[in-house]
């Protein structure tokens, strides 16, 4: 089916569809696992994804690492065929990394040992774990983490492992809602036939910035095209499962990573709404102190200012219904921090969320069951849908169409990321969308817009597309209390310490559920099973700093991002005041054991083990490290020969060709980005709308 190009854009009827799924919710397609079996995404007919051999190595590094404690049963064979089951849903350069570090824990024992690690006996295992797990070699502990992350995730990720320990596995399904604006949202794994479509702006993408974006031109009355590549996931998608999130939610399973001095996880969301679907609702404005920086040194013009933004900032707290987290839904964790903060006269209290009608299930990072949060898929997405845009999901996008220097609009290929055959075995053509417009808003984040830039010929003039990364480093510590705190409960991210914010450091809470804690203790063995048998007792917080160093994104295999980032000795500095402070904070709340998760210094218990952490030379490589807001890879500045985009955030080299997310940030903003990248948005979508009616 083709639509003429003289065609009306915003008379344009919904496709036909049988019916609107709740997001990647297509059983058939994709393979799917039932509730308490995430394993089984491959489908019946999936085959293997590892030998014989391999499931064997496999079953004796889970029992070594994870053996049975007073009331948990330990890991082995079955542990092993989940993650057979589990390799078939993973990208396979991925699945064969991991078969190869199997291979690698397997003969690393052989040369002291005369015997690969399943030969050993039970306790010899534990060991050669154990020498893995102290290492001060990083290569040594990052490959002992990479092996066991799949592992214990799928050890713990199971019904029975919850009540155990007395926690909601997860959530009952709720009946989702059929509200008009969904008839303006089409399927893309629906569509059977080409399209060709014609509208003034496709925005692509459909979270912070996009979704911004697209609700302003809309608002003014411009026919607008939002083509997402993930799904709409309406809330009975949102079960409180990590395993689904991260399946249908997060962009490549939530596996990407930063390669470089430390292994660090960089989060990203594919899906309606973008990473605010499945981020923690925290909402700040950038301080002044970033805004100067940008002028100062970018000679960017007064309007990148605190002054000069309130305007749009004062908007998207409007949408976004922005307050102080309920103290009423902050669980323990809240209090504990107050508590320690109080008795070293630390500035604290709740943070801004963007959650008015929160209810503290402690889900936010898989998606809000409530639709408290006001992620995009809730606030500007329909807003923008009942202002007559379109969106079509499923949608990736493969070039931008550049015509004579000027962006005309994008091809896209639809079926998202399906990979099921014909009948006869053959695979299945995705249908092609053309789309013509006046002007493309690129927003596919700060890892996949550079790709999508370069595969299109764009943004190259200056030499800086995909560098400039920053990704503000989170890190956290753990401490085990007398009383019990059920960290699962309440709002994980509710309550701050911004004593430290000049210095750029910010705490900002980070509870954990049971089977991402699992992740999250460096340990292995009979303590580490002690450990998780304490899971009650355990309390977590976090913090980030505003990063000094910088990255790069290059395409990667298959489409994924290559991200590239060393940590230079003054963010190291940093991120280890934060761990030094939250272990303070922590003793001086009443914890009976602190646990900073940095490599040499399993515990702090008092001030010596408090002043021997200070005194240690502490190397990125020592540091548990993740990411969850990439920002700068395709900056806006005045100068073409340092920037990729202008000041509106048009292309330097492209008219027509627009950046609205988080690549756009010039520089770390040192606080939670998904406010200053809605304001941005909002003013660049301003002057594009300008344009297009002058």
């Amino acid at each position: 089916m083709a639509l003429g190009l003289d065609l009306d854009f915003r008379r344009l009827p919904a496709l036909e569809r049988r019916e609107l799924r709740a997001g990647a919710a297509n059983q058939d397609e994709r393979g799917a696992a039932g509730a308490g079996a995430p394993v089984t995404e491959g489908g019946a007919g999936a085959q293997p994804g590892l030998s014989e051999r391999e499931r064997r190595i496999a079953a004796a590094l889970a029992e070594a690492a994870m053996p049975a404690g007073r009331f948990l049963e330990g890991a082995g064979a079955a542990t092993a065929s989940r993650l057979a089951g589990w390799l078939g849903s993973i990208p396979p350069h991925l699945g064969q990394g991991l078969r190869a570090a199997l291979w690698a824990m397997e003969l690393a024992p052989v040369p002291t040992r005369l015997r690969p690690l399943s030969a050993l006996p039970l306790e010899e295992r534990m060991e050669v774990l154990r020498g893995f797990e102290l290492s001060r070699a990083r290569p040594l502990r990052a490959l002992l983490r990479a092996v066991l992350t799949p592992l214990r995730f799928l050890h713990y990720d199971r019904p029975e492992m919850f009540q155990h320990v007395g926690c909601r596995y997860e959530l009952p399904t709720v009946r989702n809602e059929e509200p008009r604006w969904l008839a303006q949202v089409t399927d893309g794994r629906e569509v059977e036939e080409d399209l060709e479509l014609e509208c003034e702006v496709v925005v692509v993408g459909t979270g912070a910035g996009g979704a911004a974006a697209a609700y302003e031109l809309a608002s003014r009355g411009h026919a607008v095209l939002l083509l997402e590549e993930g799904d709409y996931h309406r809330r009975a998608s949102f079960t409180g499962r990590p395993a689904r999130a991260y399946r249908d939610m997060y962009r490549d399973h939530g596996l990407d990573m930063a390669l470089g001095n430390v292994g660090i996880p960089v989060f990203a969301g594919r899906a309606v709404g973008g990473s605010t679907v499945i981020n923690s609702g925290t909402c700040y404005r950038a301080p002044e102190s970033t805004f100067a920086s940008w002028r100062d040194g970018m000679g960017l013009p007064s309007e990148f200012s605190s002054e000069g933004l309130a305007p749009y900032y004062e908007r998207v707290e409007r949408m976004l219904q922005v307050a102080p987290a309920d103290p009423l839904h902050l669980g323990s964790i809240g209090p504990i921090v107050r508590r320690g903060a109080e008795r070293l006269g630390l500035r604290h209290g709740p943070l801004q969320r963007n959650a008015p009608d929160c209810d503290g299930q402690g889900i936010c990072c898989f998606g809000c069951p409530t639709g408290a949060k006001r992620s995009t898929d809730v606030s500007y997405v329909p807003e923008a849908l009942k202002r007559g845009a379109q969106l079509i999901t499923a949608a990736r996008v493969r070039t931008i169409d550049i015509v004579a220097g000027r962006a005309r609009g994008v091809t896209a290929v639809l079926g998202g990321d399906t990979r099921a055959g014909s009948a006869g075995g053959r695979a299945r053509r995705r249908p092609r969308l053309t789309v013509r417009a006046e002007a493309v808003v690129v927003a596919g984040g700060a890892l996949m817009t550079p790709l999508l830039l370069r595969r299109s010929g764009a943004c190259l003039s200056s030499g800086m597309l995909g560098k400039n990364l920053s990704i503000h480093p989170a890190s956290k510590v753990m401490a085990l209390f007398d009383e019990r705190i059920d960290q699962w409960k309440g709002i994980p991210q509710g309550y701050q310490i911004d004593h430290l914010a000049d210095e750029g450091v910010m705490f900002e809470g980070g509870s954990l559920p049971f089977d991402v804690a699992a992740l999250a203790i460096p340990w292995t063995g009979h303590r580490y099973t002690e450990l998780m048998e304490q899971y009650p007792y355990l309390a977590t917080f976090g913090f980030m700093i505003k990063d000094t160093s910088r990255g790069e994104v290059r395409p990667g295999i298959g489409g994924t991002p290559l991200v590239l980032y060393t940590m230079n000795q003054e963010d190291v500095a940093k991120m280890q005041r934060g761990i030094e402070l939250l272990c303070e904070v922590f003793l001086a709340a009443g914890a009976r054991r602190v646990l900073p998760l940095v490599a040499g210094c399993d515990e702090v218990n008092g001030p010596g083990d408090l002043e021997r952490l200070r005194a240690q030379p502490v190397k990125a490589g020592d540091l548990d490290i993740a990411a969850f807001h990439p920002l700068g890879t395709c900056r806006i500045g005045v100068d073409p020969r340092s920037s990729c985009l202008g000041p509106d955030h048009q292309a330097h080299d492209v008219a027509g060709l627009y950046v609205c997310d988080g690549s756009a940030i010039p520089s770390s903003l040192g606080v939670n980005p998904q406010m200053t990248i809605m304001a941005m948005s909002l003013r660049a979508a301003e002057l594009l709308s300008e344009r297009l009616s002058g």
